[in-house]
């Protein structure tokens, strides 16, 4: 039994995994050390479906959520031009797949939507794309955009009720002892800090990750980007239900709307563009397609790095968050990562004992599966029709394919993605991530697809039917408010202190 943990870094993977430890284990000691001198990355974020299951884990109600962190609600992505001819799609794990639960043929809806050739934006409700039903509270959709610096005080308040010490320190050097293990950790004051086990989420730096020799799986040859420049714009009153992600010369721009402000970015390749043309190019983006005459000012430039860790979990310490993968801000994948590896990491660290390598050795297998699959998956926006500069067409001809991509594209093209390629309960992306990206980038073989949707529609007709109804249609009973209008609604009744611990 462990008695003591160590978390290195107070971004939003160390706050999120401390959190989670401390509901499965309400009596050891957790310790997250933290600089204020080096703070957070802090873009401005936004969360996929999974941060739902971490607020009901933790019990951090809505409420709370919504009032304290400008948070705002998510029904998905809107990608805009990735096949450069203006047009828009919708990645979404909306709530139209909660509310219509009675639909038992899912793929077979999609099988008939992709057949029938239906618009992309109309896959995705389109009530909710106009507005939002906020009764009852557990309907709430699970996606949220946040402002990062108001998540992480928010989340760092939570830390101390439930007795997780922080130190504000900078960690100058990792002990090992004769084994291999992790023996301490020395500040920049010489104080040392021991601990049985530790949780290196200290970011690209991977403070403990790399004095262990943890060794990076280099996927720069599939995901070619490596930098991003970060700025805010202002407030507007109309406030959008989803992230928007613009397909530009030499990469993509995300505008993710807070309570107070947007968070913007352009995430490019370095080799097609520098950053003072990436800054220029998005400015003229800005005034001249969005009407925003704001001067835009850099707040953070990111150079990163697509891959992984080849271990997560080597000896007493487990890499979480950017600290064991990285790919890029496409799909939000990083949060969600964190919270499926505490997931995995709580019921084996019940089984840790120094020495014995067969948790560490299924842990680590588990994680190779996950992150093989978001760099499949964010991949795979990438084959799109777009040639109109070096960057796009660099992709369409030299890109080099995943093993899943190379096997498996051309055979979901005839015949939509097979649910069974995608089994594992920790992946982030399924069949239906897969199915609704695809078809935005007209990928499918639309007649064979009819034909397959037909082979089976006797049975599944009446689900169908009633699914796609949905999508584009509200229960006469639903009341639906603006975005900003069920924003206030859910302020006013939230507690600053109802934490349920």
């Amino acid at each position: 039994m462990i008695n003591s943990v160590c978390i290195l870094g107070g971004g939003t993977s160390g706050l999120v995994t401390a959190l989670m430890l401390r509901k499965a284990w309400p009596e050891i000691k957790i310790t997250m050390i933290e600089s204020s001198k080096i703070g957070i990355i802090g873009v401005g974020e936004g969360s996929t479906e999974h941060w739902r299951v971490f607020m009901r884990h933790v019990d951090i109600d809505i409420f709370s959520l919504v009032r304290e962190t400008g948070a705002t609600f998510k029904i998905g992505i809107k990608f805009t031009d990735w096949n450069g001819d203006g047009k828009s799609y919708f990645h979404s794990l909306s709530e139209q797949y909660g509310s219509v639960s009675k639909v038992h043929g899912l793929p077979f809806t999609w099988l008939r939507m992709i057949g029938e050739d239906w618009d992309p934006l109309d896959t995705v409700w389109r009530k909710a794309q106009d507005g939002l039903h906020i009764e009852p509270v557990h309907d709430i959709l699970s996606q949220y955009h946040f402002d990062t610096n108001k998540l992480n005080d928010f989340l760092h308040r939570v830390c101390k009720e439930r007795k997780i010490t922080v130190i504000d320190t900078e960690v100058e050097d990792v002990i090992l002892d004769e084994d291999g293990y992790v023996k301490e950790l020395v500040d920049v004051t010489g104080t040392h800090h021991a601990y049985e086990f530790y949780i290196d989420c200290s970011g690209f730096k991977r403070i403990i990750g790399s004095k262990l020799g943890a060794k990076w799986v280099d996927c720069s040859k599939q995901l070619p980007m490596n930098s991003a420049i970060a700025f805010p714009t202002d407030y507007t009153e109309v406030i959008p239900s989803y992230t928007e992600a613009t397909a530009l010369s030499s990469g993509w721009v995300w505008r993710i709307p807070t309570q107070e402000r947007y968070g913007n970015g352009y995430v490019f390749c370095d080799e097609f563009m520098n950053e003072t043309h990436a800054f220029d190019e998005v400015s003229q983006h800005y005034k001249n397609n969005l009407g925003i005459d704001q001067t835009l000012t850099i707040g953070k430039k990111v150079k990163f790095s697509a891959g992984y860790v080849e271990n997560y979990w080597i000896k007493n310490c487990v890499m979480v968050g950017l600290s064991g993968i990285f790919v890029e801000p496409l799909e939000a994948s990083s949060i969600g990562t964190t919270i499926q590896q505490a997931s995995m990491m709580l019921p084996d660290l019940f089984f840790y004992e120094r020495g014995e390598e067969l948790t560490a050795e299924r842990y680590n297998k588990h994680m190779k599966t996950i992150s093989e699959n978001i760099i499949d998956f964010i991949q795979l926006h990438y084959f799109t029709k777009r040639d109109n500069s070096e960057f796009w067409r660099w992709c369409k001809n030299e890109i080099v394919p995943t093993e899943f991509n190379a096997k498996y594209l051309d055979y979901f093209k005839k015949g939509y993605p097979n649910i069974n390629l995608f089994n594992h309960p920790m992946i982030l992306f399924s069949y239906l991530n897969y199915g609704q990206v695809m078809h935005g980038l007209g990928m499918f073989d639309n007649t064979s697809i009819r034909d397959k949707y037909e082979a089976h529609m006797l049975a599944h007709s009446a689900d169908t039917d009633e699914f796609m109804k949905a999508t584009k249609l509200s229960d006469e009973n639903d009341t639906f408010y603006s975005h900003r209008q069920a924003l206030e609604i859910i302020k006013q009744r939230a507690n600053p202190h109802v934490y349920k611990f």
